[in-house]
């Protein structure tokens, strides 16, 4: 999938979120989206290299900025590198052995919000959680 894939949906979505669709932003959250799990922002910076010359420190303000604006999801692994990942309500994986980040529906850990708020009596919005452990492969190589 390249950018181009993606670029009239974030349009879209970057209207719908506020936010002017600029050819930079629209590159970043279609960056993001193409890589179908959660990316580092070099891995970002690294996907809009190859169509377009756009330095790293734009690629993190325009990251935050869809972060802020509820247009992307940021979380820290563990690690030292922030994750960037689209969707709402799911949770997330990271591997302590090789690294790697997936997301996890909120369904496959059979709970969601309302559960989650009538056990604890808060009024919950968004749940997101962070698992860490290994990975399949990980724990066969252990193993």
């Amino acid at each position: 999938m390249t950018l181009h894939d993606t670029a009239g949906a974030a349009r879209e979505f970057l209207e719908q979120t506020g936010l002017e669709p600029t050819l930079n932003r629209i590159l970043v959250l279609s960056a993001v989206v193409a890589h179908h799990r959660p990316v580092t922002a070099g891995e970002v910076h690294a996907e809009v290299l190859r169509e377009h010359k756009l330095n790293r420190v734009t690629v993190y303000r325009i990251l935050d900025l869809l972060a802020e604006k509820g247009a992307i999801n940021r979380f820290n692994s563990g690690e030292r590198a922030q994750h960037y990942c689209v969707g709402r309500n799911h949770s997330h994986f990271h591997c302590t052995a090789c690294g790697r980040v997936r997301c996890i529906a909120n369904e496959d850990l059979h709970f969601d919000e309302s559960a989650v708020a009538d056990a604890l009596n808060l009024a919950v919005s968004h749940v997101d959680l962070h698992l860490e452990g290994l990975c399949p492969d990980c724990a066969r190589a252990a193993g």
